[in-house]
């Protein structure tokens, strides 16, 4: 639903140092929503892998170790959410000022898309840090928590300019790319935190098991990211991105190059490093590791993007 704010003319400015912007909103916007997605994303996928991939003795180990982890992420997403609201405000009205106008908060907060997405988000935020202060090993709870506040996030951006079906299914699709997308990049943490546990004689065991399940839920959510990624880019556009002249094609060709980088290591982790594993042990978990955390910094770039081009006018 549109909300006028009722803004006047010479209210619809920046916040300004001698005529130069001292801080700008988007810029910010932008900022906040790529450590929110990057802290829901290690949250979602990682909770969610010791949930459904690790025996049960060895999930209370890898939880104790990621206790710290999910501590900073909870933090991260907190300071997000509180950064993007005013920044968010300021983008729509052209004025930082309105972002303590009691009035103007109250109708971006109630009457838009936008902020009904931030109210959710607070909300996930909020429960999230409840359940990590208080229930600190319902690792289950956790990762569904973070997979609400993250799917919440698809309420914003192209699918919202759509309207009854188109919208419902772009919607939809969206919910399934960010979710499975997240399961991939933080479901890699969890895989860093299996292998670090794998070194331990005692534990290895139960370590190979969990990698053994982590291979087969990470073709899934690979596959996932995959196909409703390109279904995204056909709803939005039309067409394949193929116009290089266009700002927002050319980001997107750009993370599909990144995608299909780290998809291609993904395939080279498993198919020639897990092998060996048994006759080259050192070797391989060195090589394993070295793909994760290569994989990770991918992601971590394609996330930044996708904040970035997830505004911008796809024509």
């Amino acid at each position: 639903m549109a909300c006028s704010f009722g803004r006047r003319s010479q209210d619809r400015r920046q916040l300004q140092l001698h005529g130069r912007a001292l801080i700008d909103p988007q810029g910010l916007w932008i900022l906040g929503r790529a450590v929110i997605d990057t802290a829901l994303m290690v949250l979602w996928g990682c909770c969610a892998f010791f949930s459904a991939a690790t025996p049960p003795s060895l999930c209370a180990l890898l939880i104790r170790r990621f206790s710290g982890v999910s501590a900073i992420c909870t933090m991260m997403v907190a300071a997000g959410v509180l950064v993007v609201l005013p920044a968010q405000i300021a983008v729509v009205t052209d004025d930082w000022r309105a972002t303590v106008d009691p009035r103007t908060l109250w109708s971006f907060l109630t009457l838009t898309t936008g902020g009904r997405a931030w109210d959710m988000l607070a909300a996930g935020s909020l429960l999230l840090g409840l359940a990590r202060w208080l229930m600190p090993r319902r690792q289950t709870l956790a990762a569904v928590l973070a997979g609400c506040s993250l799917a919440s996030l698809s309420l914003t951006g192209h699918a919202a300019m759509r309207t009854g079906f188109e919208r419902t299914l772009h919607t939809g699709i969206d919910i399934v790319h960010v979710l499975s997308a997240g399961a991939w990049f933080g479901g890699l943490v969890g895989f860093v935190f299996v292998m670090r546990a794998a070194r331990d004689v005692a534990h290895r065991p139960q370590a190979l098991v969990a990698l053994s399940r982590f291979s087969t839920l990470g073709h899934v959510a690979v596959a996932l990211a995959i196909l409703s990624g390109v279904a995204n880019s056909l709803l939005i556009l039309g067409h394949l991105p193929t116009d290089w002249r266009s700002p927002y094609q050319a980001r997107l060709l750009i993370k599909i190059g990144l995608v299909a980088i780290m998809s291609l290591a993904a395939i080279v982790n498993r198919y020639v490093f897990v092998p060996l594993l048994r006759r080259k042990r050192r070797e391989a978990e060195t090589a394993l590791l070295a793909g994760a955390a290569f994989e990770l910094l991918l992601g971590a770039i394609v996330i930044a993007l996708v904040a970035a081009f997830g505004t911008m006018d796809p024509s």
